[in-house]
């Protein structure tokens, strides 16, 4: 009579033994299992909900993948990139050339689990987490192969965690952090619970909405089908924050302080300009900030309360920066968009611009009377006045522009001199996280850290587009040719 699987799974996932030609410490050691200071008996309590069997695993993955494909296939005969509207383009050529290789480290990042989680519980689960990871890898790959035919952009999905690009650093500078470096107990803290069941409900979840209204089926069927991995394995967080809190909830409450502001600050130049600005205006669904209270902000408050913690310190200046943000990242990346990798779309005209203010009540007196000018200079055919003549000055800690994090009047220096090094910062609160564990970041250098030291020949703009790895043929223009801009011409821009 065969076995149900609740009959064998508890053992199989408990599978263990006592090491007797090695040190524990030797075998696991708590610089990479985070382990320090929890004694090893409290790791029988680590649980997680997906009681899921490798047979399960593989039906359920195949079922997905022919699912996926078969899609694809159909789509790719119907033409239907052909009619989809460039700004939407453009943010999936954004989201592939910065997420696809972030998942290939995921990869890292599970096999670690695998390896040196504090409990086989948790290792048996990242064995599933890695086969994931390596799938969500394929598919992109796979994705973005079938469109090079149509744009060479697409090649950066591949090519561009290869680069120097100033934006795709940003991305590589975290995930490096908090997939690669961490510990396995941060990892999890930050990835699993801060990145993946919260800010990847963005990136997927509300891009895979967008991309169905857009018409691009292909795309938001890939991205749903990600998510229900992320929705599995993501669950390794919440088991190792109850560990934590049973005995070193300081620890619980700072590594997730730090990762949710980081995790905020990187998300709103990834996620929010596709939402608020790429997305066609009849397609949007949510705002940016809409999107953020409803899906981030009730989950990660829910989170800390269910488990005893405080809301971060800086709370109300991460809510200041929901209405600031993303805003900021958009005018800078636009601006600089000769160092960009896809063709951004300014979006706005005059019916995006009347919706932007409906959602952004500031949004005018901050970044409406900055794209006035920029209007008045495309129509007077001053087109050298809305291009950068150099790179962006960015933080030390998120390697994202200064003067980024808030609104365009909130623009106080944030600096300190550590070991003889002036750092500078996007926000009080990239400060605090840098002065958490300085050693930890005091050293990394941005793009304008690498002009000073003259790693960048000849030190201006061209040196730095070469450095970057960005050539004529996808040099980043805008996505419309101004039309947007024409709409003014001739009327104040009000």
């Amino acid at each position: 009579m065969p076995l149900n699987r609740d009959d064998w799974y508890d053992t199989s996932r408990d599978l263990e033994w006592t090491l007797s030609y090695v040190d524990p410490e030797v075998a696991f050691p708590t610089r990479w299992s985070g382990a320090q200071g929890i004694p090893a008996e409290a790791w029988q309590a680590w649980d997680e909900p997906f009681r899921v069997s490798y047979r399960d695993y593989v039906r359920i993955q195949r079922e997905k993948e022919a699912g996926v494909k078969a899609v694809s296939n159909a789509l790719l005969r119907s033409a239907t990139y052909e009619k989809l509207d460039p700004a939407h383009v453009a943010a999936s050529q954004l989201h592939m050339g910065t997420t696809c290789l972030v998942e290939h480290m995921a990869v890292t990042m599970q096999s670690r689990f695998c390896r040196f989680a504090p409990t086989p519980r948790w290792r048996n689960l990242g064995v599933f987490g890695m086969l994931d990871e390596t799938r969500h890898t394929q598919l992109d790959m796979r994705f973005a192969h079938n469109l090079l035919r149509h744009d060479q952009r697409f090649d950066w999905t591949q090519k561009a965690f290869h680069t120097n690009e100033w934006g795709v650093l940003a991305v590589k500078n975290f995930f490096d952090d908090v997939m690669l470096n961490a510990d396995c107990v941060e990892a999890a803290l930050a990835t699993s619970l801060t990145v993946e069941h919260g800010f990847t409900n963005i990136q997927f979840v509300a891009l895979a909405a967008d991309a169905m209204a857009a018409g691009d089926i292909n795309w938001s069927n890939l991205l749903f089908s990600i998510q229900t991995d992320e929705a599995r394995h993501a669950q390794q967080g919440f088991p190792t924050l109850a560990v934590l809190m049973e005995h070193d909830p300081e620890r619980a409450q700072k590594a997730l302080d730090v990762a949710f502001w980081r995790s905020t600050r990187l998300f709103q130049n990834l996620t929010g300009p596709a939402m608020d600005y790429y997305t066609p205006l009849d397609q949007r669904k949510m705002s940016f900030k809409e999107f953020m209270l409803e899906w981030i902000v009730n989950h990660h408050e829910r989170v800390l309360e269910d488990y005893g913690l405080k809301k971060p310190w800086y709370w109300d200046d991460f809510l200041h920066s929901l209405e600031n943000g993303h805003h900021a990242m958009h005018i800078g990346t636009w601006f600089w968009r000769p160092t960009l990798f896809w063709r951004p779309n300014a979006g706005v005209s005059k019916d995006e611009r009347a919706w932007l203010n409906e959602k952004y009540p500031t949004w005018e007196e901050n970044w409406g009377v900055l794209w006035d000018e920029i209007i008045r200079n495309v129509n007077d055919g001053s087109m050298e006045q809305t291009l950068p003549e150099t790179l962006p000055s960015l933080c030390n800690l998120t390697q994202l522009p200064l003067g980024s994090a808030a609104s365009r009047h909130d623009l106080a220096p944030h600096q300190l001199v550590y070991r003889g090094r002036l750092y500078h910062f996007d926000h009080a609160v990239s400060k605090w996280c840098f002065e958490q564990d300085p050693e930890r970041y005091a050293g990394h250098q941005n793009i304008v850290d690498r002009f000073i030291d003259g790693q960048i020949l000849p030190p201006d703009l061209t040196g730095g587009l070469a450095y970057m790895g960005i050539t004529p043929e996808v040099m980043g223009e805008d996505v419309y040719d101004y039309a947007w801009a024409k709409d003014y011409a001739g009327t104040e821009s009000d």
